[in-house]
């Protein structure tokens, strides 16, 4: 069985708990909590935001407003 091991520093969910930013090894990535998918935002809180924008998920990430 594979281990992954990571470090999270930060983690922040939707407003409807589908999906999940986190902080892992300076990168921001968004966790999909039912496809498992996973999507690099970013390695700042600004390209995170951004790249939230361009999907079209800022509006369900109220930290990020």
């Amino acid at each position: 069985m594979a281990i992954i091991m990571s470090d999270f520093t930060g983690f922040w969910y939707s407003d409807d708990m589908e999906e999940q930013v986190a902080v892992a090894d300076g990168e921001f990535l968004l966790l999909h909590t039912n496809t498992r998918k996973v999507e690099k935002l970013g390695t700042t809180f600004a390209e995170a935001k951004e790249t939230l924008t361009v999907l079209g998920k800022i509006d369900n990430f109220s930290d990020f407003l």
